[in-house]
């Protein structure tokens, strides 16, 4: 093992001495910027690399001094294997070193560029469906345009709505309602579900089923109803959770 050659520490440490005089910085400009102990940059500059933590270290404040006085990190880090007697590490033929690197490097890229694909493909998948959810047409339940501030909903038919031309089916059960505060239902009828949630104030739903409706919720007091275009008062007579069958 060669000995450690103190006289080339000494020209690289005049290198960057000189090079931060040139450019009139002070050494303690270069601490803050580089994070550098101004005691380990003054044994840097001074060939006193005995004082360093070691030579990893050395060698990375060497490089990271360099790249902060503009100075080519290659001819510097040249000086500082030759001060340890391994000036030859950097001469050897690259091929040596090409095939490590290829290996090593190319196969994560590889993966990278797969995973970023499969994630580009799922989220313009999912773009489609929900531009489809929001603005494709949905009316399994509507078969007809209701008024301003009238819902029609119908229980027997899943299929596409009636053209406009076509009169207006009769159904054994047509169920009107008007809710004079905000109340909360469940309405369901041959096995379908044909509303659940909040009745609007003043808004009119009118439910249509070839069968029995069945209707519960928390307040049933609030929310007046009309069965085939007969008054019948309110959903219940009380407060609290009701729930009423109306049939054919």
């Amino acid at each position: 093992m060669q000995e450690f050659n103190r006289e080339v520490a000494k020209q690289l440490g005049d290198l960057l001495r000189r090079a931060r005089e040139e450019k009139d910085v002070p050494i303690e400009k270069v601490e803050a910027a580089t994070f550098i102990s101004e005691r380990f940059l003054r044994a840097l500059e001074e060939g006193r690399w005995e004082e360093l933590p070691g030579k990893a270290y050395a060698l990375g404040y060497t490089k990271i001094y360099a790249r902060f006085l503009g100075l080519r990190q290659e001819e510097v880090v040249d000086l500082f294997l030759e001060a340890y007697g391994e000036g030859g590490k950097r001469n050897r033929p690259r091929e040596t070193r090409r095939p490590v690197e290829a290996h090593s490097l190319r196969p994560p890229r590889k993966r990278r560029k797969t995973v970023l694909l499969a994630i580009l493909f799922s989220l313009v998948a999912l773009c489609g469906v929900l531009i489809v959810f929001f603005f494709a047409p949905f009316h399994p339940f509507v078969t007809e345009n209701p008024g301003k501030n009238e819902e029609v909903l119908l229980a027997d038919d899943l299929a596409s709505p009636l053209p406009p031309e076509s009169p207006p089916p009769s159904f054994p059960v047509v169920l009107r309602l008007v809710a004079e505060k905000v109340a909360w239902v469940d309405i369901t009828s041959l096995g379908v579900t044909m509303f659940s949630g909040i009745l609007v104030p003043g808004k009119t739903y009118v439910f249509r089923s070839e069968g029995p409706v069945e209707v519960s919720g928390d307040d049933g007091s609030a929310v007046q109803v009309w069965l085939n275009g007969e008054e019948k008062g309110y959903l219940a007579e009380t407060p609290g959770p009701f729930h009423k069958t109306f049939v054919p």
